[in-house]
């Protein structure tokens, strides 16, 4: 539901800026990240790509950048609800698009023309930067989801029960109201997904007693075929697995996060014969990888680990792994490029 004041801010700043959504990239790319991301006023701010010029936001979490460096997305917060916002990457109206107890999960279209979140945990939106519109699209307890490489379809990891642990299968359906969605996995073990040019990158979930679930993850075709295992690691205690977290644009290098209790650590995975090469040397306090450049080469995390609390530097680091790392910001966190 939108704020009844946004509507002409809305209309004002989309008929300013839709222009730049056909245009092309800029000469230099967008990084968004978070200051004192351990606050309750954590600040988001946008800089370009090898952290200079940077300008601050807003009070908010979360931020993500449009594939064409056009736009910048994050979640804020007023009377008690979260808030997508939304603004352009130079500046301008700040928009207000979705608002809900709480959003997660944000991501933006290849073709950078639509953004969306999941709202409550069980409601999957769809907002329409060009026509100011909001489209339902998956819903179910939700764990994960991802556009598809073409911005047409969408896929999501849709659980039978609300438990953190629980998980379904992956489903897809086309970004657009009303429309039927396909089952594409039909194990009931499935979530995580992520679509890339070679197929779906998902987990897999065995369950434990008494202790958390573990993950591997697999690939499928969009049609259902082509089932495949990627990785087969031995999940110890209190740790579940690896999630994947990006691909680079030819779905070649796939970046993921190994995640447990009190552990969420940066690993880079082959796709095809499953390697897969830590980021850091320890579980607690490592190197943790947000994103990749779209040919692969680089990757963009932060350092110290996953508590908020602690010290963080926004960093880059060459894919694999086990190259330099260079400071890009320091005392930040949670970052997100277009590079």
């Amino acid at each position: 539901m939108r704020h009844p004041y946004t509507r002409l801010r809305l209309a004002a700043a989309l008929a300013a800026g839709i222009g730049a959504l056909a245009g092309a990239v800029p000469a230099q790319a967008t990084l968004v990240y978070v200051k004192k991301p351990a606050a309750e006023s954590s600040v988001v701010y946008v800089a370009a790509d090898d952290g200079s010029k940077r300008r601050r936001v807003g009070i908010g979490r979360a931020p993500a950048v449009s594939p064409d460096g056009n736009w910048i997305a994050w979640i804020g917060k007023d009377d008690g609800l979260e808030q997508l916002m939304l603004q352009r990457a130079g500046g301008g109206a700040t928009l207000m698009v979705m608002r809900s107890r709480s959003l997660d999960a944000l991501h933006f279209s290849p073709d950078s023309t639509m953004v969306g979140a999941v709202l409550s945990s069980r409601r999957l939106r769809i907002y329409a930067i060009p026509t100011d519109a909001i489209v339902p699209v998956g819903s179910g307890f939700i764990r994960g989801w991802t556009f598809s490489p073409d911005s047409k379809t969408i896929a999501w990891g849709r659980a039978t029960k609300s438990a953190p642990e629980s998980a379904g299968d992956v489903y897809t359906a086309p970004v657009a109201a009303g429309t039927q969605l396909t089952r594409l996995t039909r194990t009931g073990d499935a979530l995580n997904p992520l679509w890339g040019p070679q197929g779906v990158v998902f987990d897999r979930q065995r369950t434990r007693d008494g202790d958390a679930p573990v993950y591997n993850l697999w690939s499928i075709q969009a049609d259902g075929t082509g089932l495949r295992r990627i990785t087969r690691l031995k999940i110890p205690p209190l740790a579940s697995g690896l999630i994947p977290v990006d691909l680079s644009a030819d779905g070649g290098r796939l970046l993921a996060a190994f995640t447990g209790q009190d552990t969420l650590v940066g690993f880079t995975v082959d796709p095809q014969d499953g390697a897969t090469r830590s980021l850091a040397r320890h579980a607690d306090g490592g190197l943790i990888g947000y994103d990749l450049s779209n040919d692969g080469s680089t990757i963009l995390g932060h350092t110290g680990g996953p508590d908020p609390s602690d010290a963080h530097d926004v960093v880059t680091l060459p894919y694999p792994s086990g190259g330099k790392v260079k400071v890009l910001v320091h005392r930040a966190a949670y970052p997100h490029w277009n590079r």
